[in-house]
């Protein structure tokens, strides 16, 4: 009866989680006629597929994906990178006040990005790279470097130091070590914290707003709120710029879903 009692709770839960989508995609897929004379939703009468093409055409949608596409496929791979880097040493080196470095990698954490936004914008006018996607670089990766590093501490923390130790025996060196035992030990995690950073560089939407201004470096967020202002009574063409603006994190997330609770269940176990 407890596990009834749950599955419907969860199943109901499901349903109100799921339900904006779902209204959103029906929106999308109908002309604008059928969605004033018959409501958000009831079922579309005939599929229009020209939203779609329309929103992706007048919205700019091709330059908005290439850039937000560019900023997952740079952005994501080096902070994974570096915050294993880091995090390696802190779970499997014995060095004085590694403690208090994870304690001040995890202040990272307490930091509000919004308190940075003008001190960024000051850095990134005098480095010269000011209005375009390398600006957005360095502040994504060092705001996902607290959270990464506490991920991968405490997935390396469960890996068993003898065979670090066996390792070294053989000769191997710590770089050796970390590449050819650590890294592949760490899929379920690396495969977690890609799906979250890659959600995460998708949508931010502040320091892109503030960092780019130029319509050919802008990110699906900030290219979707001008959508929204040029083409605010076009309510079916807007429900599919939404549409298209969300379903790649949604395939990133089915694709590496298995190994996302797996990840990050384990890495929380000593982190």
């Amino acid at each position: 009866m407890e596990h009834a009692l749950l599955y419907v709770s969860l199943s109901i839960l499901a349903l109100i989680w799921i339900l904006p989508f779902v209204t959103v995609l029906l929106s999308a897929l109908r002309s604008q006629g059928d969605l004033f004379s018959r409501g958000v939703f009831a079922l579309p009468e005939e599929i229009d597929w020209s939203n779609f093409t329309e929103a992706w055409k007048t919205g700019g949608f091709e330059i908005y994906f290439r850039n937000s596409l560019f900023l997952i496929l740079v952005k994501v791979p080096l902070g994974i990178l570096l915050a294993s880097l880091a995090a390696y040493p802190l779970a499997k080196l014995q060095f004085r006040f590694s403690m208090a470095v994870f304690v001040f990698f995890l202040l990272g954490l307490a930091v509000p990005g919004h308190v940075t936004l003008q001190p960024l914008l000051v850095m990134m006018k005098q480095l010269g790279i000011a209005n375009s996607l390398w600006a957005l670089i360095p502040p994504y990766v060092a705001f996902g470097l607290p959270f990464q590093i506490f991920v991968m501490r405490g997935f390396f923390r469960l890996i068993p130091s003898e065979l670090i130790e066996c390792a070294r025996i053989d000769g191997a060196s710590e770089l050796v070590i970390f590449r050819r035992i650590m890294l592949p030990l760490s899929v379920p995690a690396l495969a977690t914290l890609f799906i979250i950073d890659s959600q995460a560089t998708w949508n931010e939407f502040i320091i892109a707003l503030v960092l780019v201004s130029s319509k050919a470096s802008r990110t699906v967020p900030v290219g979707l709120l001008q959508f929204q202002g040029e083409f605010a009574s076009q309510y079916t063409q807007l429900m599919a710029g939404i549409v298209i603006s969300i379903a790649p994190v949604i395939a990133i997330f089915i694709f590496l879903q298995r190994f996302f609770v797996s990840g990050l269940t384990q890495s929380a176990v000593k982190g």
